[in-house]
């Protein structure tokens, strides 16, 4: 590439780097990168900060069991500023998704509970979903 053409590069670059900064929060860049800590047994505060941590509460009479997901393990909560949130949490089971939660930043923290029947389910895998650092996955065999 000569320095003519990376020059325009350069300048289309910041035009739309300048565009982007004014859009809606909606339009802004989202990190949907697949995450994974580099060594699941030992995770880094970054890798905790991130990761899901699902709990089962107990069953009601009528079969279902409250899931818990929260972001952030290890007494390391995940941060909800208007740079840096948890944009979405997705709860699956056995593959099939069963819940979404939509979070906004600062107003939202990267907390969601639903209420499933269980009585069949093999795993639940919990996403969550960091506009900075990407999509973080835990998996809970139930």
């Amino acid at each position: 590439m000569n320095r003519r053409e990376a020059l325009k590069v350069a300048g289309i670059a910041a035009v739309t780097a300048a565009v982007g900064a004014s859009a809606k929060m909606e339009e802004q860049y989202m990190n949907r990168l697949e995450m994974k800590p580099k060594d699941p047994a030992h995770m880094d505060k970054g890798e905790l900060k991130h990761s899901p941590l699902v709990t089962l509460g107990a069953k009601d009479a009528k079969g279902y069991t409250l899931v818990e997901i929260t972001v952030g393990q290890g007494g390391i909560i995940h941060p909800s500023t208007p740079d840096h949130w948890i944009d979405f949490i997705e709860l699956y089971a056995d593959g099939k998704l069963v819940g979404k939660s939509t979070l906004e930043p600062e107003i939202s923290r990267g907390a969601a509970s639903f209420a499933l029947k269980l009585d069949k389910v093999k795993t639940l895998t919990a996403k969550s979903g960091c506009n900075l650092h990407g999509i973080w996955t835990t998996t809970l065999n139930v």
